[in-house]
Parts: C-alpha cells; sequence; structure tokens
C-alpha cells in the first residue's frame, strides 16, 4: 500500500466515499502540525525541515545525510581561557540539523526526527508510524493525516493532543475514542458526533443519547454530507469555527494564576540547580519568566459557566478557541449536560447541526486522570506528583514552570516532547536525557551543557551533530581534566548571570558569536 491507497482507504472508513488526492489537502491538514520551519542546507541549498520554530533566522542549517561533509578545524582548548573565549573557539561549529531519521524507515519524504516509519510524508517527530502526512509529535499509529501529539492512533484525519483515536475525525483533548466526529475533552466513547466533555458515553450527537438506530441513520447522513463537502471544498469546519461561532465575541476576563509553588516543587528545582550549576537558585518563581519563555502559553479566564478556566496560546487551531466557550474541570459534568434538541422523526443537514451546536457546545481543555498529588496550576493530570504551571504532567513529578514532564522528573522549562528524562532544564525535543542543560533534538546525553543532536553523549558541551563522545568540548574530546576546566568556568558564569538577573543571555537557540567563527566547509 502506498501513502494515497492509505488515505483513499482511511477516508472510505470514515465517510464511506474516496475524496481526493492527498496533496491537495494539504492546506487543510497541515493547520494540525505543531510549529515547525523549513530551511535551506548552507552546504547545497536543499531543502531542510527542523521540528521546533525557535530556530534564529540567521542561523546555518544542514541536512542530516550532509553532517560528514562539514569540516572545521581542530579545536584548541589552550585558547579557551573564559566565556567569550569558549564561544569564540566553537562558533564555527554552531549549525543546527534538520530532516533527521534515526532507526529503520521507508519511503520517508520532507520529515525531521522520524524514527521506525514507514510511508510518511511532510511530518516531524513521528515514531512507529504507519502511513500518514502532516503529522507532528505522533508515535505508534497507522493511517493518519493531519495528526498532532495523538499517539496510538488509526484511521483518523484532523485530530490535536489526547491518546487513542480509531476511526476518528477532529478530536481535541481527549482519549479512548472510536468513530467519534468533532469530539472534545471526551473520555472512553464510542460511535458519537459532536461532543463535549462526554464519559463513556454511546450514540450521542450534540450530547444528545439517542437510540442507537436513528443514531447510526443520522451517522450515515452526516458523514455523507461530510465526504461530499471535503471532496468539492477540500476542507471542512472545524470545532474551533463551532465554539467562535457560538461566542459573544466580548473580551475575555483574566484571571491570575494561583502562584503558589509546591513545597517539594521548590526543593526540587534546588536540586536540580545544584546538580547541573553547583549551586542552589532560590525562589524559583525568580526565575519564573525565562523557564517559560519558550513554553506552550497557558493563562486562566473567567469561563462559560464564571469559574476559572485554562486557555492554551501558541498551538494550532486551539489557540483561537473564546474565552466564554471554556470551562474548568469542576464544571465539565455540567457543561455535558448541555446539549442540542433533535425533533421526533427529524432529520437534520450537517449545516444544521452545526448551528445548533455552536450555541451548546462548551469545551474544556483540563484532563485529571490517575493518582495525582499537588499538582498546581496544570492542565492535564496523569499520575503526577508534586507539579506546577505546567500543560501536561503523565506520570511527571518534581517539575515545573514549562510545557510537560512525561515520564520524567526533575524537569524546567523547555517546550514539547521530554520524555523519559531526569534533572532537565530548558531541553527540547529530546529522550532519555539526565543532568542536560539547554539541550535540543538529542537522545540518551548525560551531563551536557548547550548541545544540539547528539546522541550517546557524555559530558559534553556545545556539541553539535555527534554521537559516542564523553568529556567534549566543540565536537572534539578534550579529556577529562580539561573539560572539567571549562565546565568549572561555564557553569560558574551561568549561574552567577541567573542569580543576578533571573536570566540567561543567550540558550542554545541563540550561541554568541565569535570574532573568529566561520562556516564549516
Amino acid at each position: 500500500m502506498d501513502l494515497q491507497q492509505a488515505f483513499d482507504s482511511t477516508a472510505r472508513v470514515l465517510f464511506g466515499q474516496e475524496i481526493g488526492k492527498l496533496e491537495e489537502f494539504a492546506p487543510y491538514l497541515s493547520e494540525m502540525m505543531q510549529p515547525y520551519q523549513v530551511k535551506k542546507s548552507c552546504l547545497s541549498g536543499k531543502t531542510v525541515m527542523v521540528s521546533l520554530s525557535l530556530y534564529p533566522a540567521d542561523a546555518r542549517f544542514i541536512s542530516q545525510d550532509e553532517i560528514g561533509k562539514l569540516k572545521f578545524a581542530p579545536l584548541s582548548v589552550n585558547e579557551i581561557k573564559d566565556i567569550d573565549s569558549l564561544f569564540e573557539a566553537v562558533g564555527e561549529r554552531v549549525v543546527y540539523c534538520g530532516n533527521k531519521l534515526f532507526g529503520r524507515n521507508q519511503n520517508v519524504t520532507e520529515v525531521d526526527n522520524c524514527v521506525d516509519s514507514v510511508g510518511i510524508f511532510h511530518s516531524n517527530n513521528v515514531y512507529n508510524v504507519k502511513f500518514g502526512a502532516y503529522l507532528s509529535f505522533l508515535r505508534d499509529s497507522e493511517n493518519v493525516f493531519g495528526v498532532s501529539g495523538f499517539p496510538q492512533s488509526r484511521n483518523t484525519m484532523r485530530s490535536f493532543w489526547g491518546v487513542g483515536l480509531n476511526r476518528c475525525f477532529e478530536c481535541y483533548f481527549s482519549t479512548k475514542l472510536s468513530e467519534v466526529y468533532y469530539g472534545f475533552n471526551c473520555i472512553g466513547c464510542q460511535s458519537c458526533m459532536f461532543a463535549f466533555n462526554l464519559r463513556g458515553k454511546r450514540f450521542c450527537i450534540g450530547n444528545l443519547e439517542l437510540e442507537k438506530g436513528r443514531y447510526l441513520a443520522l451517522k450515515d447522513k452526516l458523514t455523507r454530507e461530510m465526504g461530499d463537502k471535503l471532496r468539492a471544498d477540500k476542507r471542512l469546519f472545524s470545532i474551533v469555527d463551532i465554539a467562535l461561532a457560538g461566542s459573544d465575541g466580548k473580551n475575555p476576563q483574566w484571571i491570575a494564576q494561583e502562584n503558589r509553588v509546591p513545597p517539594k516543587v521548590e526543593e526540587a528545582f534546588g536540586k536540580t540547580t545544584r546538580l547541573l550549576l553547583g549551586k542552589e537558585l532560590h525562589p524559583s518563581e525568580k526565575y519564573a519568566q525565562w523557564l517559560l519563555e519558550r513554553a506552550v502559553k497557558v493563562r486562566k479566564v473567567r469561563g462559560a459557566l464564571g469559574g476559572p478556566a485554562y486557555k492554551l496560546e501558541g498551538l494550532p487551531q486551539v489557540a483561537q478557541i473564546p474565552a466564554d466557550r471554556l470551562v474548568p474541570l469542576s464544571e465539565q459534568a455540567k457543561s455535558a449536560e448541555s446539549r442540542i434538541e433533535i425533533g421526533e422523526g427529524e432529520s437534520p443537514g450537517l449545516d444544521e447541526i452545526f448551528s445548533r451546536v455552536s450555541k451548546k457546545a462548551l469545551l474544556c481543555f483540563e484532563f485529571e486522570d490517575g493518582a495525582n498529588e499537588d499538582c498546581v496550576d496544570v492542565a492535564e493530570k496523569f499520575g503526577g506528583a508534586h507539579n506546577y504551571r505546567l500543560v501536561d504532567c503523565t506520570n511527571g513529578k518534581y517539575s515545573g514552570f514549562g510545557t510537560s514532564s512525561i515520564n520524567s522528573e526533575y524537569i524546567f522549562g523547555g517546550y514539547l516532547r521530554i520524555l523519559n528524562s531526569q534533572f532537565c532544564i530548558n531541553c527540547f525535543d529530546s529522550t532519555g536525557l539526565a543532568r542536560c542543560f539547554e539541550v535540543d533534538s538529542s537522545y540518551t546525553c548525560k551531563d551536557s551543557y548547550l548541545c544540539h543532536n547528539c546522541e550517546n553523549v557524555e559530558n559534553a558541551i556545545l556539541c553539535f551533530n555527534v554521537k559516542a563522545m564523553r568529556y567534549a568540548v566543540g565536537n572534539t574530546e578534550v579529556g577529562k581534566e580539561e573539560y572539567e576546566r571549562i565546565k568549572k568556568m561555564l557553569c560558574g558564569h551561568m549561574a552567577s548571570e541567573l542569580e543576578a538577573r533571573g536570566k540567561l543571555g543567550f540558550d542554545i537557540f541563540s550561541i554568541p558569536k565569535g570574532k573568529k567563527s566561520g562556516k564549516g566547509t
């Protein structure tokens, strides 16, 4: 099966018909992708995809298959006397890498950070995915198109953030759904359409529960209309469109964050800074702005029913959802009772359903499942403990001031995907890190600082696009003694600057340029 065949098969499953060529839906499906960049290689001019939007405009990029073509003069550690000479010595080695492939991949095109996947087009951060396009941050899925942050999905289109979809379309912030169309914050539901904040329901349209036979008849009619519109227009309205249509258009009433750092989070921040920088930094709130600078933004607003609701910003589609259509988790069950009416014998079409649902639909960004302990200002809690100001703490502990801590602990700052890691500050798009500071797009690295695209690297400073190095500075193994000298100098400088200013003047995406900086050849 090729990618077009997979797209046709998924369309038949969802809409009972094929809807056209996959490339015709590129603008529509790519709307669900997390922010990314497409650059040009500084060596060849070829197109390079990188999975984050944080790289500076004047940075240099290469494709993974060009790493071997970069040639640099040997690094002389004797010239490294202070922080300025350190950045000057490694400046020419600061080259970011895209189009990264790991493991075994087949028929993958225009991808970055793709692992063990088959039949993937224009996607990033995919692991063990078979046949999909316009994806990001997705794993263990098959026949998926325009899906982001929704692992364990099958035969699904246009869905965003959750776990476990089968034969679904336009679903957000949900888990364990089957044959659901237009679902938001639903758990364990089957055979539902236009479902909001439902738990364990079947045969519902607009949250109205119907007899099975009647539901199936209406579903057949509505999905046929969806397929017809997609085939003709190459897009359909979204849940965001439904929310906007129901909004009163008034400005949101913002509510201050709770601003109570759990004691064990404060303790964890001190422990993490001591391990990474050699000095405990307190209070953690002093560094909040610095740590949250690149995280997914979360704010609290006065919701539709009066309670304080979370509003996520900076994410595709959902950032547009107006405050007056949101509710907090405490009002989720009540909001689920808001349902449309369908008269006996009535068979409304898609446009009429849209009109009715837009007046009723209330949305909730919050989840809570499993045992959670002292998670303050965290929108999605799945077995988390002692976390503060995160979007998602799935099995995350002792973390804060960031986006997520997933199967990880002692994580502060950063953006989205940090998995199976410990004691990290401002790390990005990485898995299996331990005691790392400002590390991006790396795998199984330890005790490393300001590194990018490294694998199985330990005790490294300012290393880019290398594997299996120890005691390395600027891609050069310098030995333990010299490494420790340079590390002490760097960490001392960073600790002093943080203590004085509450932030650093550089990061992995803005390495200062030394006077001698040149280009790799």
